[in-house]
């Protein structure tokens, strides 16, 4: 049972949100342990609604890819673990940081892992070999994919440099961009 009843949550948030008190007003009136909970809840509502302050019934699985992309997204541009998290419409922001934790010590196949317990099926040759038991080539493909990932995600964000300098760009000095046509001064080399 969660600590919190959902009725509770939703009483705390749209007192909040009618501006009857503050983070510290309402942490001391309901004798909730910190502001930080009362935040995440404020924010959950606002993204989700009143299904933000729900329970959830059971644990939602993701795809490698989709956590490979939110990892993507999080170390290209800049944006906080929250913003990320409301961006994917997922609840828990540190999901997204856990992610990012493990792809930064095992890489992208942090995300291909099984979970539970292993079959006990003693015919078939186990595939939890270790960095030291892959063979040659095996270890020079992994060095290879995580080289091309890595290089992937930093192109991607040098792109997005140069997109953000560009629009400055235009920003400051519209007029080095301007492509129209319209001044007949200027000679045509094709007249």
């Amino acid at each position: 049972m969660s600590k919190y009843s959902f009725e509770l949550k939703l009483q705390v948030v749209q007192e909040y949100l009618s501006v009857v008190g503050g983070y510290t007003y309402l942490q001391d009136k309901y004798h909730l342990q910190g502001t930080r909970q009362l935040l995440y809840w404020v924010n959950s509502y606002k993204e989700f609604g009143e299904e933000g302050l729900r329970r959830k019934k059971h644990n939602a699985a993701y795809s490698t890819q989709f956590k490979l992309n939110a990892v993507n997204l999080y170390l290209t541009t800049g944006k906080s673990y929250r913003e990320i998290a409301n961006e994917l419409k997922i609840n828990n922001s540190a999901q997204i940081a856990r992610w990012v934790l493990d792809y930064r010590e095992n890489g992208e196949f942090s995300f291909s892992k099984t979970r539970g317990r292993p079959r006990k099926e003693p015919n078939l040759p186990l595939n939890n070999k270790k960095t030291s038991e892959l063979s040659d080539s095996d270890q020079e493909l992994s060095k290879i994919q995580k080289e091309n990932l890595r290089l992937r995600i930093e192109n991607e964000y040098l792109k997005g440099l140069r997109r953000l300098r560009l629009e400055r760009q235009v920003k400051e000095n519209p007029d080095l961009f301007n492509t129209s046509n319209d001044d007949s001064s200027s000679p045509s080399k094709y007249s």
